[in-house]
């Protein structure tokens, strides 16, 4: 019976045998344990910068030399010597090409041969103006001979000296003598006529040469502009025909990019804005360019338009027909941008927490400062007013801040 009773109390109370602390030991251990309320808090800090958030325009085009020439023939005549080969570089006016010359040489002779005759020509016109000068100065001195026996004589006849018929006879003879000197007169005139008439007939003959010797001097071929040959496409040997194209030739000191713009994109771009180049034969290097035309039309099916980015190629490593990813930087005037979790919203005002200077035990205490937002994007926020580059703020923290209050800067604090 009294196994029994114990069996029954032992299955009663079956934790009779633990250990229980004592009422004092138990509360200094809960005094021991630190209350969350009382931490100091801890906050990430980064530093405010500059940027934007307007969209990047990227598009894909092709590299060109900035300025292509064809060098055409502009006389007929068989290709004697190409001096150059694709891709050689070549200064402004080297020889490029010559062809043959011989019948325009053969013309140039003959216009010369021209002129030397009308120069003779000229020299004579100019002796027989001379002889017509003496001719006249004769007949003035004859005039004035005779002016001078007719007033002689006609004074005589009045005093009975001669008859008055022999003097009428000498005043006869200075009006022949006036006459002879206007007749001379005009001689010389026409003469000089002459002259004036062979020395046109000669200008007209050296501009006849000057254009024959020019079409013998388009026989040889230069560069027109500093470039790199870009092909050729006669050889030596073929008959050349006017106007037929022998080789091109590239400007490569800049590039131009032609890349295609959506109008939706248009207001954002202008002329001598800024861009960036990619070209995927150069995977390391980034270029900038800068707009240098906009089409004014836009193709009517695509609704884009050809915008023109010429970009420096000093050392010429830059090839024609090259894939180009062209970014066009925003004309947007950059703010401070700051991600979305550091703004603080309380009764429809936006606030960051600005921090102080900071110890050297990593705390500082942080400033609630009202600012006016922008534009949001992609977890970030502008902000227009409030806080300027360069000033440090609290990303995220453990726990709500309070203003004025001192934290801890955590590890990954951006400082």
């Amino acid at each position: 019976m009294k196994s029994w009773l114990f069996l029954v109390i032992s299955a009663l109370f079956p934790l009779t045998g633990c250990t229980l602390l004592p009422q004092s030991q138990t509360s200094a251990q809960t005094q021991e344990t630190p209350s969350f309320e009382n931490r100091t808090n801890n906050v990430d800090v980064e530093t405010a910068n500059l940027g934007s958030l307007t969209r990047e325009i990227a598009y894909v085009g092709t590299t060109a030399p900035l300025q292509q020439v064809s060098v055409r023939s502009q006389v007929e005549g068989r290709l004697l010597n190409l001096a150059v080969d694709t891709g050689d570089f070549v200064p402004k006016g080297t020889v490029l090409a010559e062809l043959e010359d011989n019948l325009l040489a053969v013309a140039v002779n003959r216009e010369q041969a021209e002129l030397a005759a009308l120069e003779s020509e000229l020299a004579r016109a100019e002796i027989q103006v001379k002889n017509a000068q003496i001719r006249l100065e004769e007949a003035i001195v004859q005039l004035e001979q005779a002016e001078s026996d007719a007033t002689r004589y006609v004074e005589l006849a009045k005093t009975g000296l001669i008859a008055q018929q022999q003097a009428e006879s000498y005043q006869t003879a200075a009006k022949v003598a006036q006459k002879a000197v206007l007749s001379s007169r005009e001689q010389v005139n026409t003469e000089k006529q002459g002259v004036a008439a062979a020395r046109g007939r000669i200008a007209a003959q050296k501009a006849v040469i000057a254009e024959q010797q020019q079409r013998q001097a388009f026989t040889t071929l230069t560069a027109p502009i500093d470039g790199v040959i870009l092909t050729t496409t006669e050889e030596p040997g073929n008959l050349i025909q006017p106007g037929e194209e022998i080789l091109q030739i590239g400007d490569f000191s800049r590039v131009k990019v032609i890349v295609p713009l959506s109008e939706l994109d248009l207001g954002s771009i202008s002329l001598g804005q800024t861009a960036e180049v990619k070209l995927d034969a150069f995977m390391n290097d980034s270029f900038v360019g800068k707009i240098t035309s906009i089409a004014p039309l836009a193709d009517a099916n695509a609704r884009q338009l050809s915008v023109e980015v010429t970009v420096p190629n000093i050392e010429r490593k830059i090839k024609g027909g090259l894939l180009a990813r062209v970014t066009f930087d925003s004309s947007k005037q950059p703010r401070v941008i700051v991600p979305e979790s550091a703004i603080i919203e309380e009764n429809s005002a936006n606030y960051i927490f600005i921090v102080d200077e900071i110890t050297t035990d990593r705390q500082t205490t942080v400033t609630k400062q009202p600012v006016e937002l922008g534009d949001r994007a992609n977890g970030k926020v502008e902000i227009i007013t409030g806080i300027k580059p360069e000033t440090k703020f609290v990303v995220r923290s453990n726990r709500p801040l309070q203003d004025r209050e001192t934290v801890n800067l955590s590890a990954i604090s951006a400082l």
